[in-house]
């Protein structure tokens, strides 16, 4: 995929799908980036949250492999979501031996209050779909998610 689509390339429904990808990830990341600010923390602070939120209490060691992030540089990221009141440590009740990361419900609730415009107006868009149109954008959307994740995992190697 170019950066940037040439004016002499076929202006094919494939490749309108991939610049529109591109810019909406571009947006969602401007839009991330404005939230984390409003927030007064990081950008990848507020990734690791998203992280917490969809999986639960994690150990250090998962959020690093999650966030493609030092195990140092994620303890003190925990350090800082911790003094800011966005996460907790916890002993893993199956092992005593290891910590658990925890958001706390507050600071998640706090979050989510920057996103119900965007909720709100994506909700509006989809029940402008049929239900085997969303299956269809829901397919793509995770197909999309696992080539990205698959991407990372090669970067990182």
């Amino acid at each position: 995929m170019s950066v940037k689509p040439q004016d002499d390339q076929p202006n094919e429904l494939a490749t309108r799908i991939i610049v529109s990808i591109t810019d909406l990830a571009g947006a969602l990341g401007r839009l991330n980036d404005l939230i984390a600010q409003q927030l007064g923390i990081a950008q990848t602070d507020l990734l690791c949250l998203h992280v917490l939120n969809r999986a639960g209490a994690s150990t250090a060691g998962a959020l690093s492999s999650q966030l493609g992030r030092t195990t140092g540089a994620v303890t003190h990221m925990i350090d800082r979501l911790e003094k800011a009141g966005y996460v907790r440590r916890k002993p893993d009740p199956h092992d005593r031996r290891r910590v658990l990361v925890e958001a706390s419900a507050p600071g998640l609730e706090r979050i989510a209050s920057f996103y119900n415009g965007i909720d709100a107006r994506s909700r509006r868009l989809m029940a402008t779909f049929s239900d085997d149109q969303l299956t269809a954008i829901h397919t793509f959307l995770a197909g999309s998610y696992e080539s990205a994740a698959e991407e990372c995992d090669r970067l990182i190697r």
